[in-house]
């Protein structure tokens, strides 16, 4: 009798587990402030570590905005919710989760508005043989409703706060980095081998890996999708590994990229623009030039200034004890620099 009743418990308990890790997960869920002032021991300068706990933090890749439009919120990755995007109010230490169901990729925060994008994968999506790649859906967030919600308890479902732009058709092979452009009414993202194939001029010569870490060998592209129609289109094909993705926030349709060979690539830099037209080197480099970025600590602090030019985002691991786990810190620019005249 007693073993019937515990079994009955079971399921009752299996739900409510379910339903407190679903709690747990929503969008616009808050947790308390870790906010920490610390005065660094060789400059003196104040540092504002906006995080302060081991939960797998890092900013966003340092070319990509990480200000919300009104320049109170930092967005940033973490592992509070596994696999979820996080805000930190810069005032108040708040922060807030702000995507639910997932990101893969680059986040990426609007300058013109209070939205967010980034690309979710079709979990359920099972790919067969003719057709090897998979839809991903770009997903734009409304923060400004978001933590208006969020703030005064009143949260809704999280169709309330995403919004479905458009989903990649699955031969095309889409994913990875994204960058928004300048307009803000589309955004870029890299597109698979067999699809750039299709699309790369005939004769070209097809680049192998390149380096220790054998990596760089193509054909990769890019292709677009205008967040207003969920229109996909191509814009261009080359005979290399396409890297991170860079849109320039000035000029609408102008597009940046590396070749990506995880270190130095014989051309690692490129241009092009959104019509696909202009696509050359940045600036065309040296045998003996060494243009990537690279590291000989647990990570690198990827710095980032804010829109108004007055302060600096890092990731630190200098409150961490085991001097690996990353908080967002937030570095001032001294006053006398500021108030320079030029």
């Amino acid at each position: 009798m007693r073993t019937k009743k515990l079994l009955s418990i079971v399921p009752v308990l299996a739900f409510l587990v379910i339903s407190i890790t679903s709690l747990q997960a929503q969008i616009g869920i808050r947790f308390p402030s870790e906010k920490k002032t610390v005065k660094d021991p060789v400059t003196g300068t104040e540092l504002t570590f906006l995080t302060s706990k081991p939960a797998g933090d890092s900013k966003i890749y340092q070319t990509h905005n990480q200000w919300t439009a009104d320049g109170n919120w930092v967005i940033f990755r973490s592992n509070r919710v596994k696999g979820e995007a996080m805000a930190v109010n810069e005032k108040t230490g708040t922060i807030v989760q702000v995507s639910e169901g997932g990101f893969t990729g680059m986040l990426n925060v609007a300058r013109k508005s209070m939205k967010l994008y980034f690309m979710r994968n079709l979990p359920a999506y099972q790919a067969t043989q003719n057709r090897r790649g998979r839809p991903v859906q770009v997903i734009e967030v409304d923060l400004a409703t978001l933590f208006a919600d969020s703030e005064s308890g009143k949260l809704k479902p999280a169709t309330a706060y995403q919004r479905i732009c458009g989903t990649t058709p699955a031969e095309i092979g889409a994913g990875g980095d994204m960058a928004l452009d300048g307009d803000e009414e589309v955004v870029y993202f890299r597109i698979g081998k067999e699809e750039s194939a299709r699309h790369i001029p005939e004769g070209t010569k097809i680049e192998p890996n390149f380096g220790p870490r054998n990596m760089g060998a193509g054909p990769s592209g890019l292709g677009m999708m205008n967040i207003k129609t969920g229109e996909t289109k191509f814009v261009v094909a080359v005979p290399f590994q396409v890297g991170h993705i860079q849109a320039n926030p000035w000029v609408p349709g102008e597009i940046v990229f590396c070749w990506e060979t995880g270190g130095k690539a014989p051309q690692r830099t490129w241009t092009v623009m959104s019509d696909g037209s202009g696509l050359r080197p940045l600036y065309p480099e040296s045998e003996y030039e060494w243009v990537t970025h690279e590291s000989i600590i647990a990570d690198h602090p990827h710095p980032t200034f804010s829109a108004d030019g007055s302060r600096i985002e890092i990731q630190s691991a200098m409150l961490s004890e085991d001097n690996r786990s990353m908080n967002i810190c937030i570095i001032p620019l001294p006053e006398e620099w500021l108030k320079r005249k030029y």
